[in-house]
Protein backbone atom coordinates (compact mmCIF):
# COMPACT_ATOMS: atom_id res chain seq x y z
CA UNK A 1 0.00 0.00 0.00
CA UNK A 2 1.28 3.45 -0.89
CA UNK A 3 1.80 5.85 1.99
CA UNK A 4 -0.23 9.06 2.16
CA UNK A 5 3.00 11.08 1.99
CA UNK A 6 4.05 9.40 -1.22
CA UNK A 7 0.61 9.97 -2.75
CA UNK A 8 0.70 13.67 -1.83
CA UNK A 9 4.18 14.02 -3.37
CA UNK A 10 3.12 12.20 -6.53
CA UNK A 11 0.03 14.38 -6.81
CA UNK A 12 2.17 17.53 -6.46
CA UNK A 13 4.60 16.36 -9.14
CA UNK A 14 1.79 15.50 -11.54
CA UNK A 15 0.13 18.84 -10.88
CA UNK A 16 3.31 20.80 -11.63
CA UNK A 17 3.91 18.75 -14.77
CA UNK A 18 0.36 19.46 -15.95
CA UNK A 19 0.83 23.18 -15.36
CA UNK A 20 4.10 23.22 -17.31
CA UNK A 21 2.60 21.31 -20.21
CA UNK A 22 -0.49 23.51 -20.38
CA UNK A 23 1.38 26.83 -19.98
CA UNK A 24 2.09 28.77 -23.19
CA UNK A 25 5.67 28.39 -24.38
CA UNK A 26 7.93 31.44 -24.36
CA UNK A 27 7.90 32.73 -27.92
CA UNK A 28 11.43 33.05 -29.23
CA UNK A 29 11.54 35.24 -32.34
CA UNK A 30 14.16 36.63 -34.68
CA UNK A 31 13.74 40.40 -34.76
CA UNK A 32 15.08 42.11 -37.87
CA UNK A 33 16.34 45.69 -37.44
CA UNK A 34 17.67 48.00 -40.17
CA UNK A 35 19.49 51.34 -40.47
CA UNK A 36 22.34 52.91 -42.37
CA UNK A 37 25.65 53.00 -40.52
CA UNK A 38 25.43 55.71 -37.86
CA UNK A 39 28.19 54.92 -35.42
CA UNK A 40 28.29 54.83 -32.40
CA UNK A 41 24.50 54.22 -32.37
CA UNK A 42 24.75 51.44 -34.96
CA UNK A 43 28.02 50.54 -36.67
CA UNK A 44 29.24 47.66 -38.81
CA UNK A 45 27.08 44.54 -38.38
CA UNK A 46 28.78 41.37 -37.09
CA UNK A 47 31.76 43.37 -35.77
CA UNK A 48 32.91 43.42 -32.14
CA UNK A 49 31.46 46.95 -31.92
CA UNK A 50 28.16 46.85 -33.87
CA UNK A 51 26.86 49.97 -32.09
CA UNK A 52 25.64 50.58 -28.58
CA UNK A 53 21.94 50.62 -29.56
CA UNK A 54 22.44 47.30 -31.32
CA UNK A 55 24.12 45.74 -28.30
CA UNK A 56 21.48 47.10 -25.94
CA UNK A 57 18.68 45.73 -28.12
CA UNK A 58 20.31 42.32 -28.42
CA UNK A 59 20.81 41.94 -24.68
CA UNK A 60 17.45 43.47 -23.72
CA UNK A 61 15.48 41.19 -26.04
CA UNK A 62 17.51 38.13 -25.02
CA UNK A 63 15.71 38.31 -21.65
CA UNK A 64 12.59 37.28 -23.57
CA UNK A 65 14.27 34.62 -25.69
CA UNK A 66 14.48 36.72 -28.85
CA UNK A 67 17.41 37.07 -31.25
CA UNK A 68 18.05 40.52 -32.74
CA UNK A 69 19.56 40.64 -36.21
CA UNK A 70 20.82 43.96 -37.53
CA UNK A 71 21.75 44.68 -41.16
CA UNK A 72 22.53 47.92 -42.95
CA UNK A 73 20.34 49.55 -45.56
CA UNK A 74 19.97 53.12 -46.80
CA UNK A 75 17.97 55.22 -44.37
CA UNK A 76 15.06 55.76 -46.74
CA UNK A 77 14.71 52.04 -47.45
CA UNK A 78 15.09 51.22 -43.74
CA UNK A 79 12.11 53.44 -42.98
CA UNK A 80 10.10 52.08 -45.92
CA UNK A 81 10.72 48.42 -45.08
CA UNK A 82 9.82 49.02 -41.44
CA UNK A 83 6.68 50.93 -42.35
CA UNK A 84 5.37 48.18 -44.63
CA UNK A 85 6.37 45.32 -42.33
CA UNK A 86 9.19 43.79 -44.35
CA UNK A 87 11.38 44.13 -41.25
CA UNK A 88 10.49 44.58 -37.60
CA UNK A 89 12.15 47.87 -36.77
CA UNK A 90 14.54 50.69 -37.46
CA UNK A 91 17.39 51.99 -35.30
CA UNK A 92 17.81 55.68 -34.51
CA UNK A 93 14.60 57.48 -35.42
CA UNK A 94 12.37 59.81 -33.42
CA UNK A 95 8.66 60.42 -33.03
CA UNK A 96 8.73 63.40 -35.37
CA UNK A 97 10.34 61.53 -38.24
CA UNK A 98 8.15 58.40 -38.06
CA UNK A 99 5.05 59.25 -35.99
CA UNK A 100 3.17 56.16 -37.20
CA UNK A 101 5.81 53.74 -35.84
CA UNK A 102 5.55 51.92 -32.51
CA UNK A 103 7.85 53.32 -29.80
CA UNK A 104 9.03 52.07 -26.45
CA UNK A 105 11.35 53.97 -24.14
CA UNK A 106 13.99 56.34 -25.58
CA UNK A 107 17.43 54.77 -25.89
CA UNK A 108 19.66 57.72 -26.72
CA UNK A 109 19.72 61.46 -27.33
CA UNK A 110 20.00 63.38 -30.61
CA UNK A 111 21.70 66.77 -30.80
CA UNK A 112 21.86 68.22 -34.28
CA UNK A 113 25.36 69.62 -34.83
CA UNK A 114 27.19 71.52 -37.55
CA UNK A 115 30.78 70.90 -38.54
CA UNK A 116 33.01 73.41 -40.35
CA UNK A 117 36.64 73.65 -41.37
CA UNK A 118 38.82 74.82 -38.52
CA UNK A 119 38.54 78.58 -38.00
CA UNK A 120 35.37 78.93 -40.12
CA UNK A 121 32.66 77.90 -37.65
CA UNK A 122 29.72 80.25 -37.32
CA UNK A 123 26.31 80.23 -35.66
CA UNK A 124 23.42 79.58 -38.03
CA UNK A 125 20.29 81.15 -36.57
CA UNK A 126 18.56 82.72 -39.59
CA UNK A 127 18.03 81.89 -43.24
CA UNK A 128 20.35 84.78 -44.14
CA UNK A 129 23.21 83.16 -42.20
CA UNK A 130 23.27 80.46 -44.90
CA UNK A 131 23.91 82.88 -47.74
CA UNK A 132 27.04 81.91 -49.63
CA UNK A 133 27.46 78.58 -47.81
CA UNK A 134 27.39 75.14 -49.41
CA UNK A 135 25.86 72.50 -47.14
CA UNK A 136 26.59 68.80 -47.49
CA UNK A 137 23.56 66.73 -46.45
CA UNK A 138 22.42 63.11 -46.61
CA UNK A 139 19.49 61.85 -48.69
CA UNK A 140 16.31 61.07 -46.67
CA UNK A 141 17.67 62.42 -43.37
CA UNK A 142 15.09 64.39 -41.38
CA UNK A 143 16.96 67.43 -40.08
CA UNK A 144 15.26 69.24 -37.19
CA UNK A 145 16.09 72.86 -37.82
CA UNK A 146 15.41 75.58 -40.35
CA UNK A 147 18.37 74.14 -42.28
CA UNK A 148 15.93 71.47 -43.47
CA UNK A 149 13.83 74.16 -45.13
CA UNK A 150 16.96 75.49 -46.82
CA UNK A 151 17.90 72.00 -48.04
CA UNK A 152 14.39 71.34 -49.36
CA UNK A 153 14.33 74.70 -51.15
CA UNK A 154 17.75 74.36 -52.80
CA UNK A 155 18.27 70.60 -53.15
CA UNK A 156 18.69 70.91 -56.94
CA UNK A 157 21.25 73.70 -56.67
CA UNK A 158 24.74 72.24 -55.97
CA UNK A 159 26.12 75.71 -55.28
CA UNK A 160 23.96 75.68 -52.13
CA UNK A 161 23.10 72.05 -51.30
CA UNK A 162 24.88 68.79 -52.13
CA UNK A 163 22.99 65.60 -51.24
CA UNK A 164 24.58 62.14 -51.11
CA UNK A 165 23.46 58.76 -49.77
CA UNK A 166 24.79 55.35 -48.77
CA UNK A 167 26.60 53.93 -45.76
CA UNK A 168 29.67 56.14 -46.25
CA UNK A 169 27.72 59.39 -46.78
CA UNK A 170 29.00 61.14 -43.65
CA UNK A 171 32.58 60.11 -44.31
CA UNK A 172 32.32 61.46 -47.86
CA UNK A 173 30.80 64.71 -46.62
CA UNK A 174 33.66 65.18 -44.17
CA UNK A 175 36.19 64.53 -46.92
CA UNK A 176 34.42 67.07 -49.14
CA UNK A 177 34.46 69.56 -46.27
CA UNK A 178 38.20 69.25 -45.71
CA UNK A 179 38.80 69.45 -49.47
CA UNK A 180 36.84 72.72 -49.66
CA UNK A 181 34.02 71.36 -51.84
CA UNK A 182 31.37 72.19 -49.21
CA UNK A 183 31.43 74.71 -46.36
CA UNK A 184 29.74 72.68 -43.63
CA UNK A 185 27.81 69.49 -43.02
CA UNK A 186 25.31 68.50 -40.36
CA UNK A 187 24.69 65.38 -38.29
CA UNK A 188 24.22 64.14 -34.72
CA UNK A 189 26.94 65.26 -32.30
CA UNK A 190 28.09 61.82 -31.09
CA UNK A 191 28.17 60.56 -34.68
CA UNK A 192 30.29 63.50 -35.82
CA UNK A 193 32.71 63.18 -32.90
CA UNK A 194 33.14 59.46 -33.61
CA UNK A 195 33.60 59.95 -37.37
CA UNK A 196 36.10 62.79 -36.94
CA UNK A 197 38.17 60.68 -34.57
CA UNK A 198 38.08 57.66 -36.88
CA UNK A 199 39.19 59.75 -39.86
CA UNK A 200 41.87 61.64 -37.91
CA UNK A 201 40.37 65.04 -38.74
CA UNK A 202 40.28 66.58 -35.26
CA UNK A 203 42.81 69.28 -36.16
CA UNK A 204 41.07 70.15 -39.44
CA UNK A 205 37.46 70.72 -38.35
CA UNK A 206 35.37 72.46 -35.72
CA UNK A 207 32.12 71.08 -34.29
CA UNK A 208 29.31 73.43 -33.27
CA UNK A 209 26.15 72.08 -31.51
CA UNK A 210 23.09 73.55 -33.17
CA UNK A 211 19.97 72.29 -31.34
CA UNK A 212 18.57 70.99 -28.10
CA UNK A 213 18.86 67.27 -27.39
CA UNK A 214 15.84 65.14 -28.32
CA UNK A 215 15.08 61.45 -27.80
CA UNK A 216 16.12 58.66 -30.17
CA UNK A 217 14.45 55.26 -30.36
CA UNK A 218 14.43 51.84 -31.88
CA UNK A 219 10.97 51.99 -33.44
CA UNK A 220 8.86 49.08 -34.65
CA UNK A 221 6.66 48.53 -37.67
CA UNK A 222 3.06 49.81 -37.56
CA UNK A 223 2.16 46.97 -39.98
CA UNK A 224 3.07 44.08 -37.62
CA UNK A 225 0.98 42.85 -34.69
CA UNK A 226 4.14 41.89 -32.77
CA UNK A 227 5.39 45.48 -32.60
CA UNK A 228 3.50 46.50 -29.46
CA UNK A 229 4.89 43.47 -27.63
CA UNK A 230 8.44 44.08 -28.84
CA UNK A 231 8.35 47.76 -27.87
CA UNK A 232 7.17 46.86 -24.39
CA UNK A 233 9.72 44.07 -23.98
CA UNK A 234 12.56 46.30 -25.22
CA UNK A 235 11.64 48.94 -22.63
CA UNK A 236 11.49 46.34 -19.87
CA UNK A 237 14.78 44.80 -20.96
CA UNK A 238 16.54 48.18 -21.00
CA UNK A 239 15.38 48.85 -17.44
CA UNK A 240 16.82 45.50 -16.36
CA UNK A 241 20.14 46.34 -18.04
CA UNK A 242 20.23 49.70 -16.26
CA UNK A 243 19.48 48.10 -12.88
CA UNK A 244 22.26 45.55 -13.33
CA UNK A 245 24.87 48.09 -14.47
CA UNK A 246 25.20 46.39 -17.84
CA UNK A 247 23.68 49.41 -19.63
CA UNK A 248 26.55 51.63 -18.45
CA UNK A 249 29.10 48.95 -19.37
CA UNK A 250 27.85 48.83 -22.97
CA UNK A 251 27.90 52.64 -23.29
CA UNK A 252 31.44 52.75 -21.95
CA UNK A 253 32.59 50.49 -24.79
CA UNK A 254 31.82 53.43 -27.10
CA UNK A 255 33.27 56.15 -24.88
CA UNK A 256 29.83 57.23 -23.66
CA UNK A 257 28.12 57.52 -20.28
CA UNK A 258 24.53 57.71 -19.08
Amino acid sequence: MLSSGFIRALTLILGVATMLLSAPALRADTIELRADVWCPFNCEPDSDHPGFMVELAQEAMAFFGHEVRYSTLTWGRSLDQTRNGQVNGVIGTDQGEAPDFIFGSPMAGYQETLIFRKGEARQITTHEDLDGLRVGAIVDYEYHTMIKAYIDEHERDPTRVQLIGGDSALERNLQKLVAGRIDFTIDERSVLVHAVAQLGLSDAVEILPHSETTDLFIAFSPALESSELYARQLSEGIERLKASGRYAEILSRYGLSE
